[in-house]
């Protein structure tokens, strides 16, 4: 199996890190079918496709009980996946635009596959400051708050950057070139000051 190395090396960490064998045990588990396949379809009606592989490791290693992974990442489950995506910020507003947040950090920052970008089916990693986009209540419309100088400099004071998959790109550092390589760093402990790394 693709993962089962990468799923080795976490349970070896929880190990080291004094967890329970019986919580390491339950810390993945066989996804819940129908849970999975509403997850599907529910993305599925925006536009985009999540990839077999992605599908692959939910199937086999649902995230269940997971301890907050090294750098302050909580990686989610299917029904977080669902809730994180459907009512949180920033993660409500950039899956319209075809990003699926799949973790988040203690600051709330959002973790997200980008289904847009594909590359023999593997999806690019990138995160977002939770304060990069919100809701312009005054104007109706989601505008982007966290742009570098050299974006937000043709725009006037008063003028709102509204949220767009060209600025998302432009915006969000990549943490990753595929969501396997998210979970290997991840597992290896690669992201200790995530934050600090991308966000600062």
């Amino acid at each position: 199996m693709e993962f089962e190395g990468i799923i080795r090396k976490f349970r070896r960490n929880f190990e080291r890190d004094g967890m329970a064998p019986e919580d390491i045990d339950k810390a993945f588990q066989q996804a819940n079918t129908a849970h999975l396949h509403s997850l599907l379809e529910w993305v599925d009606l925006k536009t985009y496709t999540v990839p077999d592989s992605v599908v692959a490791f939910y199937e086999a290693y649902n995230p269940h009980y997971l301890p907050t992974l090294s750098g302050g990442i909580r990686l989610l489950n299917i029904e977080s996946i669902k809730i994180e995506n459907s009512s949180a910020v920033p993660s409500m507003y950039l899956l319209k635009f075809g990003l699926l947040t799949i973790a988040t950090t203690i600051g709330g920052d959002a973790i997200c596959l980008d289904l847009n970008s594909t590359n023999d089916s593997q999806l690019r990693v990138v995160i977002a400051d939770q304060a990069f986009c919100s809701y312009n209540h005054d104007l109706k419309v989601v505008e982007c708050v966290l742009v570098p100088d050299d974006i937000a400099e043709p725009y006037a004071d008063d003028e709102p950057i509204l949220l767009s998959y060209s600025l998302i790109k432009q915006c969000l550092p990549e943490i990753a070139p595929s969501f396997r390589a998210f979970l290997e760093r991840l597992s290896h402990e690669a992201y200790e000051t995530i934050e600090e790394g991308f966000l600062a």
